[in-house]
């Protein structure tokens, strides 16, 4: 058995995923044993078959659609042998130390745990993969901002020591765990297409006592969205989902009336604040930034009739919606507010 599996999903990833493969091809460690699974969420670009010619010793799997971040990785890891798995994002690039740090760590963490490293963007600036859980404070800009200039930053309150950090999450890009503990824990949560499954994963491996733990002297360069920012249709499309996936966590994580509640917020700030950025840019259609504000908000209002016809909040868009959405989460938000 390998010491690793490296599981990336990747969709259109072009250049930059050709990239990430290459610095792992270039890994050359006695310390460790890894393998690569790259699934491929039917990009519809040809690159598979380049792909396996140029890194034959790598396994390539093609998805059956674009079934979103959480169906890839566990296809993935169904398709992998390794003791721990590595899930990494094809836009960035890893070396033989960062890789072997994190093996080191994972292996004397409980189970459950979960480990990332440090990410540095492409001007050399290091980015903040991680965070706290979502509440009502963080759930919306203007909500974070009073939380700020009454509280301060949240991230603040994350305990750091001088070689870690243990937030509540730390983001998908860059995720390891042992394989025994992501089987016990019900692998990635496929009800959410894309955003907040990393959320998820962390939430419930805290609570099965796991840690979530980030190194802070353990470096992999990423260079952010080079998939869904290939138009504004895309861009429109993944900041959506943003929203949606917000929505699917709340409903899965909170309990009845502060779910509610806050549901309730997030539809008021989308749909009634959102209201007149997003008659902008149908009128301005130079602007690219208010073209995709109207995309988004249109993609919304979709998805809100969606859920007051289905009770169910997760994305039309995920593998799991058509047997889920004959069986409603919850009372709709549109119904309740008639009792309110």
């Amino acid at each position: 058995m390998k010491d690793l599996s490296i599981i990336i999903v990747n969709y259109r990833g072009g250049e930059r995923l050709i990239k990430c493969l290459e610095s792992i091809q270039n890994v050359k460690d006695s310390r460790f044993s890894f393998e690569v699974v790259v699934v491929d969420n039917q990009s519809g670009d040809g690159s598979l078959a380049l792909l396996s010619h140029l890194f034959p010793h790598f396994t390539f799997v093609s998805n059956s659609g674009n079934n979103g971040f959480a169906n890839g990785c566990n296809l993935g890891a169904a398709k992998s042998r390794g003791a721990n798995i590595l899930f990494l994002n094809p836009d960035t690039t890893v070396t033989a130390a960062a890789l072997f740090d994190m093996l080191e760590e994972i292996r004397v963490r409980p189970e459950n745990s979960i480990v990332s490293c440090s990410q540095v963007r492409e001007d050399g600036s290091f980015d903040r993969p991680y965070g706290k859980f979502l509440r009502i404070p963080t759930l919306t800009g203007w909500l974070r901002a009073i939380n700020q200039f009454v509280y301060g930053r949240i991230e603040d309150s994350i305990v750091q020591t001088k070689h870690y950090v243990y937030p509540d999450w730390v983001s998908g890009s860059v995720l390891m765990i042992r394989r025994d503990s992501f089987n016990r824990l019900g692998g990635w949560n496929d009800d959410f297409w894309m955003y907040f499954e990393d959320v998820d994963l962390c939430k419930r491996a805290l609570q099965n006592k796991g840690e979530i733990v980030l190194l802070k002297n353990a470096v992999i360069g990423h260079i952010h969205g080079v998939s869904s920012r290939l138009n504004p249709e895309i861009s429109a499309l993944t900041k959506s989902e943003v929203n949606i996936s917000r929505h699917a966590y709340i409903s899965k994580h909170e309990k009845s009336e502060k779910a509610f509640f806050m549901h309730l917020l997030l539809i008021i700030n989308t749909l009634v604040i959102g209201l007149i950025p997003a008659l902008l840019g149908l009128f301005v259609l130079s602007a690219k930034r208010l073209h995709v504000i109207s995309l988004v908000y249109f993609n919304m209002v979709e998805y809100y009739f969606q859920v007051f016809r289905t009770g169910n909040w997760i994305s039309i868009r995920s593998v799991n919606y058509p047997r889920k959405q004959a069986v409603p989460e919850e009372e709709p938000v549109f119904s309740r507010l008639k009792h309110v």
